[in-house]
C-alpha cells in the first residue's frame, strides 16, 4: 500500500490505520510507507516529544515521509494535534502571500479527526472565514460516522457555538433523508434519554428542534419506530 499527504483519506480507528488517497495537492508523490509498527511508535513517546514531532511536521508543511506517523498521532491524540493545526492555519492566513494548498490540506485534516476537538478548532476558524471553513463541520460529522455514532458528536457540538450549531442543523437536515441515519439517530436518542423519547422530549430535543425538513411528522414516526425496534431487541437479549 502507498501513502500520500493528500486531501481525502479513510480512517479505521480500531487498527490505528490511515489510508491517504490523492485528490487535492498538485504534487502528491507516493512513497513506500514507514513500517506500520514503527509508525505506531509515535504513540509511545512522551507528550512533549509528540508535540515537538507535530510542530516539526507542520513547520515543514507535511513532509511525505512523516505521513504515517502524523496520521496515527492525529487520530489518537487529537486533543494534542488539532489545536496545533488550527494555530498553524491562522498563522498562515496572516501571511502574504500564503500557502493556500497547505491551508486547504491542514483544515481538511482537522475535520478528519472527526471529534469534538475538531469542531472546537473549526469554530475558531469560522470566526476568521465562515465561507471557507464552514463546510468543515459537515465533513467532521460525516467522518465521525466511520467509527462512532455521529449524532452523539452532533449533540456535543451544538453546545460549542451558534455558527457550529447552524451547520449541524443543516447536516442533520441533509443526512436524515436516509433511513439508515434515522436508525442511527434513534440509537443516539435512546442513549440520551434512556428510553424512547416522548413527544415533549422530541419537541425540545436540540437536534429535532433545529430541523427544517419537510414533513417532519414522517421523520418523527420513522425515528421513533426505529427507537422502539432497538428497545425491543435490547429487551430480547436480556
Amino acid at each position: 500500500m502507498r501513502m500520500t499527504w493528500c486531501f481525502k483519506f479513510h480512517l479505521r480507528r480500531n487498527l490505528v490505520f490511515v489510508v491517504w488517497t490523492a485528490s487535492l495537492l498538485q504534487s502528491c508523490f507516493a512513497q513506500a510507507p514507514i513500517n506500520n509498527e514503527d509508525a505506531k511508535s509515535i504513540l509511545r513517546l512522551s507528550e512533549g516529544d509528540q508535540l515537538d514531532f507535530a510542530k516539526a511536521v507542520l513547520d515543514q508543511h507535511f513532509p511525505e515521509i512523516q505521513g504515517d506517523k502524523f496520521s496515527i498521532l492525529l487520530v489518537n491524540r487529537s486533543q494534542l494535534v488539532v489545536p496545533l493545526i488550527e494555530s498553524k492555519i491562522e498563522e498562515e492566513l496572516r501571511k502574504n502571500p500564503r500557502a493556500e494548498s497547505f491551508i486547504d490540506l491542514a483544515s481538511a485534516m482537522i475535520s478528519y479527526a472527526g471529534d469534538e476537538q475538531a469542531l472546537k478548532a473549526i469554530n475558531q476558524l469560522i470566526q476568521t472565514d465562515e465561507k471557507r471553513f464552514g463546510s468543515l463541520v459537515e465533513r467532521t460529522l460525516s467522518t465521525a460516522a466511520h467509527w462512532r455514532n455521529p449524532f452523539e458528536l452532533a449533540y456535543r457540538g451544538l453546545e460549542i457555538g451558534e455558527a457550529i450549531a447552524q451547520r449541524i442543523g443543516a447536516w442533520a437536515d441533509s443526512t436524515l433523508t436516509s433511513r439508515r441515519m434515522q436508525r442511527i439517530w434513534a440509537e443516539s436518542m435512546l442513549e440520551r434519554y434512556g428510553k424512547v423519547p416522548d413527544e415533549k422530549e422530541w419537541i425540545e430535543d436540540p437536534i429535532a428542534s433545529r430541523l427544517k425538513i419537510s414533513r417532519p411528522e414522517n421523520l418523527r414516526e420513522g425515528v421513533i419506530g426505529f427507537a422502539k425496534e432497538a428497545t425491543a431487541k435490547r429487551e430480547n437479549r436480556r
